[in-house]
């Protein structure tokens, strides 16, 4: 396999003849505070998990699609159908709790999410999943 084929486990930051994984302590401490703050962002966050279900989605079959949920502390699992940002580090999802519609803000240092694949069902289109970030959608 290329190194193409193995794009989501590829570190987020890569440097010129570096080999490994990258300390990102140093890398994050050698950044202006601007570019810190901004890979720090919710939106930045969302931005590279939006990307890599693109890609994910690209080598899925057929009759596969990607599918999110974010899990809350109680337990519970809310179906993402989109996902955004809220001011610098939250993250508000629209998605489904148990048949109902649902609104889910969570600081983003807590918020957890699981990807997993499903089979699409005759009946139903491929569902896209919205990504919004600084004004911009992005579906995935």
């Amino acid at each position: 396999m290329s190194d193409d084929d193995h794009y989501l486990r590829r570190p987020y930051l890569t440097l010129p003849g570096v080999t490994g994984m990258p300390n990102l302590r140093e890398v994050i401490a050698s950044m202006p505070n601007e570019q810190k703050h901004r890979f720090e962002s919710s939106g930045e966050f969302i931005r590279r998990l939006a990307h890599r279900v693109t890609k994910w989605r690209e080598g899925l079959q057929e009759d596969e699609e990607p599918a999110i949920f974010a899990l809350m502390s109680n337990g519970d699992a809310v179906e993402v159908y989109t996902l955004g940002e809220d001011g610098h580090s939250s993250v508000v999802v629209e998605g489904n709790l148990n048949g109902s519609s649902c609104m889910f803000i969570s600081h983003q240092s807590s918020f957890q999410i699981v990807c997993y694949t499903r089979k699409i069902e005759e009946e139903k289109p491929k569902r896209k999943i919205g990504f919004y970030v600084g004004g911009e959608e992005i579906e995935a």
